[in-house]
């Protein structure tokens, strides 16, 4: 794990969203993200180098593989956005909205 990892860990879990990095692969169900050109400045926000990166950032925190078609969808928002993904962009995490019936 690189040292931009542990730092969004250790984030996560001190806004309590997971319990230790051994929960890490309960990020999932726990949150979404907005991909923008800024920081927000909140403690959620943070910087990643391209979408490469932050694919790798799913996959060590998420309990399924991200297939083609997710990370096509990925690189889609990116450009959305007006970025590049090859190049760095900020990625806000937040709480994910549960629906109840």
């Amino acid at each position: 794990m690189n040292d931009n990892f542990k730092t969004i860990i250790e984030s996560l879990i001190m806004n309590g969203f997971i319990e230790s990095e051994q929960h890490v692969k309960e990020l999932g169900g726990k949150l979404d993200f907005k991909i923008t050109q800024y920081s927000l400045n909140t403690p959620l926000s943070f910087k990643f180098h391209n979408s490469e990166e932050f694919i790798t950032f799913l996959n060590f925190s998420s309990p399924e593989e991200i297939d083609e078609e997710k990370i096509g969808l990925i690189n889609a928002a990116i450009l959305e956005q007006g970025l590049d993904p090859d190049d760095f962009f900020y990625v806000n995490f937040y709480k994910k909205e549960v629906n109840e019936l």
